[in-house]
């Protein structure tokens, strides 16, 4: 199933401009009679309408004065996010960074801009160095909670978005991350039955707390189908989907989460045919590249699988599914060397699961090397013994 379950884009979840207080230094410089202080009051004013693109044009119009105003191209970063321009936020937020490494906003919103761009790698690196600035913020506790997410990690994800509900208690978007989070582990076979339980319990609570605040909405049955999901009832998971791509034909990852459970049911045609609507909306996104190499892996197109993986690593070194479907693919295509790598990268990122460990015994048996396949089977073993 997908990384993280209906995860939108960020812009949507706080729909407030982190503004910033401009302290300009005596300048005679004006623009048609108008002060960059003047400027810079009106950009904020267009800010709080949500009219991102005359905020922009009025903060590139400062910065035309006077290119070192570290507030302006700050926010001028900000206003280019909100507006969807990632990339463009992207290179004003880094020219502020390199003025002041330890910018807040511009290493929080660098963060949401490559996880916009699905590049996680370096989304990860932002906000943990956000993180290190400024440990009480909300929002940056929504993105290293939906990163975690992203790759199916829901325990490290439930203490980063329990953070941002005791912060932010009234965001639906993070009480239904979380819920979800809560259903993927009350769920999970791995669970001792008094924890499942207790998840259990507080799914409810996350479900009547979104009932009431969002009826009838595309993201409770969006946060519904992610429970159904969880329960392995792809079937119900499936036309919760489908009832929320109803309401928001536009809700933006519905694509990829329909191809994911439309691969594990083992409806290929069908699940590709979503997954490449996901990548047509979505140019470069790497949890549907992951998907459709490994829908090719389940269908067992392998060599088609390899360039989706690769390029989805480029990105997210650090996502298990990938690393294990493209050691499945190199092994399937007696690539033994090239798997090993990955396998064993697998291994390191989920060491409670036991699929990386056979495939390893496989390489490493076919490469003659006795030792390391005795030992990657008896892991394998002790992992199959406890249920992995």
């Amino acid at each position: 199933m997908a990384g993280t379950p209906g995860l939108i884009f960020l812009s949507r979840l706080f729909n407030t401009l982190v503004l910033l207080i401009l302290f300009f230094p005596p300048s005679g410089i004006h623009a048609r009679g108008v002060s960059p202080e003047e400027l810079f009051q009106q950009a904020q004013a267009a800010s709080r309408q949500n009219d991102y693109a005359r905020a922009e044009k009025l903060y590139r119009q400062i910065l035309a004065l006077d290119s070192d105003i570290l507030p302006a191209r700050v926010n001028l970063g900000l206003a280019c996010y909100w507006q969807h321009k990632s990339r463009e936020a992207i290179s004003e937020l880094q020219k502020a960074l390199k003025v002041s490494p330890r910018e807040f906003s511009a290493l929080l919103f660098s963060g949401l801009a490559y996880i916009d761009l699905t590049q996680y790698d370096r989304a990860q690196k932002m906000l943990d160095q956000a993180r290190q600035v400024n440990d009480n913020d909300a929002l940056l506790y929504w993105a290293l909670g939906s990163l975690a997410m992203i790759h199916n990690d829901a325990h490290a994800a439930v203490p980063l978005l329990e953070r941002c509900s005791q912060l932010d208690s009234r965001n639906v978007r993070c009480i239904w991350m979380l819920g979800t989070a809560y259903a993927i582990l009350a769920y999970s076979s791995h669970q001792k039955a008094a924890v499942r339980s207790d998840y259990a319990d507080r799914v409810d609570v996350a479900l009547r707390s979104m009932e009431q605040r969002e009826p009838n909405s595309a993201l409770l049955h969006v946060f519904k189908g992610d429970v159904f999901a969880a329960r392995q009832a792809t079937a119900e998971a499936l036309a919760e989907y489908r009832h929320a791509m109803e309401i928001d034909p536009h809700w933006p990852d519905i694509h990829l989460l329909i191809g994911s459970l439309l691969g594990l049911q083992g409806h290929w045609d069908e699940a590709q045919t979503e997954l490449r609507r996901q990548l047509q909306n979505h140019p470069g996104d790497t949890r549907a590249m992951v998907e459709i190499g490994s829908v090719h892996c389940r269908a067992g197109n392998y060599a088609q699988a390899v360039p989706f993986l690769e390029q989805a690593l480029t990105h997210d070194h650090n996502n298990y599914e990938a690393n294990y479907r493209l050691g499945q693919a190199d092994l399937a295509l007696s690539k033994y060397t090239l798997a090993i790598p990955f396998l064993e990268r697998a291994a390191q990122l989920k060491p409670q699961k036991s699929d990386p460990y056979y495939l390893l015994f496989r390489a490493y048996r076919t490469l003659k090397q006795p030792e390391k396949a005795a030992s990657a089977l008896k892991e394998f073993k002790r992992l199959k013994a406890l249920g992995s």
